[in-house]
C-alpha cells in the first residue's frame, strides 16, 4: 500500500510590502518643508523671547518716542523700492500709474508677511500687473529684475563690508557663502541677459512633453533681456536700491538707539548689512526667529547686550508687521471696490 501524495498547504498570501519611507517623504515633502520651516520659527522666536523676558527691564527703557520716525523710515523705503519697480514697468511700456504700483507693492508685501513662503508677495504683484495690462512675460520680468537687483545691493552690501571686518570676528565660511551668493547673482544675471540658459530648457521641455511651455519661456526671455539690455535703467535701480537699504539701516539704527546707548555707525553697518544676508536663508517662515537670532549674533559682535538686540529685533519685526497692515488696507479697497470685469481678470 503506496501513501498518497501529502497535498501541500494553499500558498498564504504575503502582505504587501510596506510603502517605503522615500516614497512617502517625496509625496508629502511640501508639507514636511512647511512644518519644518513652523518648528524652526517657532523655536528660534521663543529663545528670543526667552532672552528678552529674563530682561524686562530693557522693554520699560526703550524710548519710544523714535519709533514712529523709524516706521516711517520704513515707508519711504518702500517708497522707493515702488519707485525702483516702476522704471521697468515704464520700460516695457505698461500703462500703470506709479500710485498703483505702490499698492501693488504694499499688497505683496501683506503677502509676504501672512503667507508661509517670501515669494508669496512678488507672485501677487505678477499676477495683479498682468491682470491689468495683459502683458504676463514683461510683468513677470519685471518683478524678477526688480526683486533680483534688491537682493543683488543687499547681498553685494554685506561681501564689500565682510572685506572689512576684522579678521575672526564673524566666522569664515558664512562670509565666504555671502560672497559666493553675490558672484552667483552678478552671474545669474549675465546668463538672464545672454539668454544661454534658454535653448537648453526649451530642448528638455520638448523631451518631457511640455512643448506648449516652450513659447512662454522664450517669451519671458525676450522680456529679461529687453529689461536688462538698458544699462542706464539697471543703473539708477542700483542708486535707488542703495537709497532704500540704506533708508531701511536708519531705521534700524534709531529702533537700537531707542533700545540702548547707540553703536558706532562703523561697526553698525557692516552687522546690518550680513544680518539682512542671513534673513535670506530658507529655514523659516517670513524669516521669522532666524531675523532675531542674527540680530542678536551679529550685533552682539560689536558688544550690544544679548536682550538689548532681541528687543531691537522684536520691535522691528512689530514695524514691518505694521507696515504690511497697509498692504492689507489696500488689498481690502480693491477687492470691495474692483467691478466684476477687474475680479474675474484677477481671478
Amino acid at each position: 500500500m503506496t501513501d498518497s501524495p501529502s497535498k501541500s498547504p494553499p500558498p498564504r498570501h504575503s502582505a504587501p510590502p510596506p510603502k517605503p519611507i522615500i516614497a512617502w517623504l517625496k509625496q508629502h515633502r511640501s508639507r514636511l518643508l512647511l512644518w519644518g520651516r513652523l518648528v524652526v520659527s517657532v523655536s528660534l522666536m521663543a529663545l528670543v523671547v526667552m532672552l528678552v523676558l529674563d530682561n524686562r527691564d530693557e522693554l520699560q527703557n526703550v524710548n519710544w518716542n523714535w519709533i514712529p520716525l523709524a516706521w516711517l523710515l520704513m515707508l519711504v523705503s518702500t517708497l522707493v523700492k515702488a519707485l525702483r519697480w516702476s522704471l521697468l514697468v515704464r520700460l516695457s511700456h505698461m500703462s500703470l500709474s506709479y500710485r498703483r504700483l505702490l499698492g501693488t507693492y504694499l499688497v505683496g508685501a501683506f503677502f509676504s508677511t501672512v503667507l508661509p513662503t517670501s515669494i508669496g508677495g512678488d507672485a501677487v504683484r505678477a499676477v495683479d500687473t498682468a491682470a491689468k495690462t495683459g502683458r504676463v512675460a514683461d510683468a513677470t520680468s519685471s518683478v524678477l529684475i526688480e526683486r533680483g537687483t534688491g537682493l543683488l545691493v543687499v547681498i553685494g552690501s554685506g561681501s564689500l563690508f565682510g572685506l572689512f571686518i576684522e579678521a575672526g570676528k564673524v566666522p569664515q565660511v558664512f562670509l565666504l557663502v555671502v560672497h559666493a551668493m553675490f558672484l552667483a547673482g552678478v552671474i545669474g544675471l549675465i546668463f538672464l541677459r545672454q539668454g544661454w540658459f534658454v535653448e537648453p530648457i526649451a530642448a528638455l521641455m520638448t523631451r518631457l512633453r511640455m512643448g506648449k511651455l516652450v513659447d512662454k519661456v522664450r517669451h519671458l526671455q525676450e522680456a529679461l533681456s529687453g529689461h536688462l539690455g538698458h544699462p542706464w535703467v539697471l543703473v539708477q535701480m542700483l542708486l535707488l536700491s542703495i537709497v532704500a537699504n540704506a533708508l531701511t539701516m536708519g531705521a534700524t539704527y534709531l529702533v537700537l538707539s531707542a533700545v540702548t546707548d547707540p553703536i558706532a555707525l562703523a561697526s553698525f553697518v557692516p552687522m546690518i548689512a550680513l544680518i539682512t544676508v542671513a534673513e535670506l536663508i530658507p529655514i523659516s517662515i517670513a524669516a521669522l526667529g532666524v531675523k532675531e537670532s542674527a540680530y542678536i549674533f551679529f550685533l552682539g559682535l560689536v558688544g550690544v547686550g544679548s536682550a538689548e538686540a532681541g528687543v531691537t529685533a522684536i520691535i522691528m519685526r512689530a514695524l514691518v508687521w505694521a507696515l504690511a497692515l497697509l498692504g492689507g488696507v489696500v488689498y481690502i479697497g480693491r477687492t470691495f471696490g474692483a467691478s466684476p470685469k477687474d475680479k474675474t481678470a484677477e481671478v
